[in-house]
């Protein structure tokens, strides 16, 4: 079996106002929760909540996010993490917990992507919603 590889700079990337728009407080907390994995930090108010594109996904380019569909709701440490803005908190994780970092920003994304599927945002002609 031949394994084939796209290169993910071709792959298409969804761009979607409503998407990032829903990523504020007003409809969404801090789903990265990824601050409070650094000893001394903690997730900023849930009222700092912004968009956090997970970079280390496929599709990042030179001057280009990944899909919108990589998102995640963080609040403003978990986003200056996220970002590289807090390179000490950065290296820290880098450091001690790389596997749970990216196993919180997964659980980020998928729970951002729960709450878009509940408000209505993400729809499937063929999906049927389980509780």
């Amino acid at each position: 079996m031949t394994l084939h590889i796209q290169n993910p700079q071709l792959l298409p990337k969804v761009r979607s106002a409503s998407l990032l728009a829903a990523c504020s407080p007003t409809f969404m907390p801090c789903t990265l929760r990824i601050a409070s994995m650094v000893p001394g930090w903690k997730c900023s108010s849930d009222d700092t909540v912004v968009p956090c594109h997970i970079d280390r996904t496929l599709g990042k380019g030179m001057g280009t996010k990944v899909s919108d569909l990589f998102v995640a709701c963080g609040c403003n440490h978990c986003h200056a993490i996220i970002d590289g803005r807090d390179q000490i908190s950065v290296k820290w994780l880098q450091q001690n917990a790389p596997t749970a970092f990216m196993e919180r920003c997964l659980r980020g994304m998928a729970e951002t992507q729960a709450r878009w599927v509940e408000l209505g945002l993400l729809t499937g002609k063929d999906w049927e919603i389980v509780k």
